[in-house]
């Protein structure tokens, strides 16, 4: 791969990425660990492209300023291979899961062969054996070298393991692209391992990365901003695909009981917050798969998929249970009360019909909660 195809090659991974950071400055201002891992990703991404097309344009040069500086950029781009390769994996564990706690347990779990790459690496600017710059300043990948690809694919492969595993939240997983942004880089990387001198790589990282953002961009439009549930957009998609795919589920319609009176009586940004940690408890009664849903204001909608009503009553038991804890805390001013409404969509079935039948038996509830007061 001649100079000049390194150089294009590289210069769009750093202009798509320049474009991608410049129109992504709103999503990045939440601040979200998400967010600055995509964003760390990236900027490293950017550097990584813009040192080899260095490294490759450098090469040849005579001078000892400019063999360390050879060496500087060739030991900074295998570095930035580790990292960038570990945060995807990183990513996609807070993408799924949404804990520091959870992704800290995760890099510790993954760190130790990166960690070895790195000791490597600092080895090698004494005793080559991962790569080499001879006294013409010209490149060479010694048999190590061979570590380092596999540690790629290492990370690769235990992101989409990390994927594969992740069951609590399965509606979350369509937005990410997985093969869309593996199966680039696995197949630029492959190309660069076995023809020496091809510099895909870090452009196809930029192309994985691309996709990544647009993902992301789709899942914003289907999450509601305050309770981070998904919204009427996503029940209105989701419930198309059931039903062209005849499949059935089971549904939970919620509506906070006297929402207006925490409002009134503590402010709205209090009934906010009382919204988030019912979204919270909602959260944490649902089942692996299941779909939380803030349908509107303050009604919220659970989705299990399959045909197990009594899995759907389990649940609802334990939503009242979790609300019944709650208040017996104290550690709110105000109290969580929901009217609940089940209902069962066959796959079959309209599923304008399965929201009106929850919605009709939630309202009944809540009328025998107002009469028996």
């Amino acid at each position: 791969m001649d100079l000049q195809s390194v150089i294009v090659a590289n210069a769009i991974g750093v202009l798509v990425l320049g474009v991608l950071l410049v129109s992504s400055r709103l999503v990045r201002m939440r601040r979200e660990l998400g967010d600055m891992l995509f964003t760390l990703t990236c900027v490293l991404t950017v550097f990584s492209c813009a040192a080899d097309s260095l490294g490759f344009g450098l090469e040849g040069i005579q001078g000892k300023a400019m063999h360390v500086i050879l060496y500087f950029f060739d030991t900074v781009t295998y570095l930035n291979n580790i990292i960038v390769s570990a945060l995807w994996c990183l990513y996609v564990d807070v993408r799924l899961n949404g804990s520091k706690k959870h992704m800290l347990k995760t890099l510790k779990q993954i760190s130790l062969p990166g960690a070895a790459g790195i000791a490597g690496l600092v080895i090698n600017l004494f005793y080559p054996f991962i790569f080499t710059v001879n006294d013409s300043n010209v490149y060479s990948r010694l048999p190590f070298a061979n570590y380092y690809f596999a540690l790629t694919f290492f990370y690769l492969f235990t992101g989409y393991i990390i994927y594969r595993n992740s069951k609590k939240d399965v509606a979350k997983m369509t937005f990410i692209p997985i093969r869309m942004f593996l199966c680039p880089i696995i197949i630029c990387t492959a190309a660069q391992f076995l023809f020496y001198g091809v510099s895909l790589a870090w452009c196809s990282v930029a192309v994985g990365l691309v996709c990544m953002h647009i993902s992301l961009q789709n899942e914003l439009t289907y999450l509601d901003p305050l309770t981070q549930l998904y919204n009427r957009n996503y029940l209105n998609n989701i419930m198309k695909q059931f039903s062209s795919t005849h499949s059935s589920v089971q549904g939970i319609m919620m509506d906070m009981d006297d929402f207006k009176m925490i409002n009134d009586t503590f402010g709205h940004s209090t009934g906010d917050e009382a919204l988030t940690e019912a979204a919270q408890l909602i959260r944490n009664a649902a089942p692996d798969g299941s779909v939380p849903i803030r349908f509107a204001g303050d009604e919220f909608m659970l989705l299990i998929p399959g045909d197990d009503s009594e899995k759907a009553r389990r649940v609802a038991e334990s939503i009242r249970s979790s609300e019944k804890k709650f208040n017996e805390s104290g550690a709110k001013p105000y109290k969580l009360s929901f009217s609940l409404g089940l209902s069962s969509f066959s796959g079959s079935s309209e599923p304008d019909s399965f929201l009106k039948e929850m919605d009709r038996r939630m309202y009944e509830e809540k009328r025998i909660k107002h009469c028996n007061r």
